[in-house]
């Protein structure tokens, strides 16, 4: 019989990725932190999504830092709830049982990722720029996917679209940006999130993801980083998962280098 064992983690914790993103990382982690962090989530992730669990909640708030490294926490895909928007993977949440998906803790990661990436002070302002787009002015998303959602479906789409050969040579991370060229021009995008007709809220969301595309993308930023980044928010892929997603290497060459000497 299984024994089971109810563990408080959070007294021995000295915060969280929210919370140290906000007090450290404000202008954005350096690349060997964030790796750090989707390093030890992705080990959590693959316990759970080898049995096909999925975590149901990634987000900062439940991934801390304790005794020198970070562990994902909480679990409430035991009861099927989730924090809304950053946790759920847009495409995902139109099907049906769509949050029982393990494609879900992927696009968690991935806005996790995105956060430290581009800063605290950044990313908020991306999110309360997303939040303050007028809903009464477009046409409202189909189904079940609420309006700040289906801004994000778009803003990701259109930065993995905008991700150019000589930018990235990487064949899987050109793949992901062919792919999300694909869907912004699909009939079911068009259907899904009626407001995607109108030139004026591209032009919106295209904006955002210029700021993002600012951040990730810049001068010496680690590919294997970008690769892994791109993979989890690639929402054109709902088969996603961490026992599928490139591994991002803690140290490059450099390092290594240095260490075998």
């Amino acid at each position: 019989n299984p024994v089971r064992v109810l563990v408080s983690v959070f007294d021995h914790a000295q915060g969280d990725v929210g919370g140290l993103s906000k007090r450290l990382w404000s202008g954005g982690a350096v690349d060997s932190v964030s790796i750090l962090v989707i390093q030890s989530v992705a080990r959590g992730l693959r316990t759970l999504h080898a049995s096909g669990i999925p975590h149901g909640d990634l987000k900062p708030a439940n991934v801390l830092y304790a005794g020198g490294q970070f562990c994902l926490t909480d679990m409430p895909a035991l009861n099927w709830t989730a924090t809304p928007v950053l946790t759920k993977d847009p495409v995902a949440h139109t099907m049906i049982r769509g949050k029982r998906f393990l494609c879900n803790d992927m696009w968690g990661l991935g806005m996790v990722s995105l956060g430290l990436i581009c800063g605290h002070t950044k990313f908020e302002a991306v999110k309360s720029k997303l939040r303050g787009i007028d809903a009464a002015k477009f046409p409202k998303p189909l189904g079940k996917m609420d309006v700040v959602t289906s801004h994000w479906l778009v803003v990701v789409l259109l930065l993995l679209s905008s991700i150019e050969a000589d930018e990235v040579c990487l064949p899987a991370v050109e793949e992901v940006a062919k792919a999300a060229r694909r869907t912004l021009r699909s009939e079911w995008l068009g259907r899904q999130v009626p407001a995607t007709r109108s030139k004026t809220y591209i032009e919106t969301c295209r904006s955002v993801a210029t700021v993002l595309k600012e951040a990730v993308f810049r001068p010496g930023r680690r590919e294997d980083l970008i690769e892994t980044l791109v993979y989890c928010l690639d929402v054109t892929d709902v088969s996603r998962n961490a026992l599928a997603m490139p591994w991002p290497d803690q140290y490059d060459e450099e390092e290594d280098a240095e260490g075998g000497e």
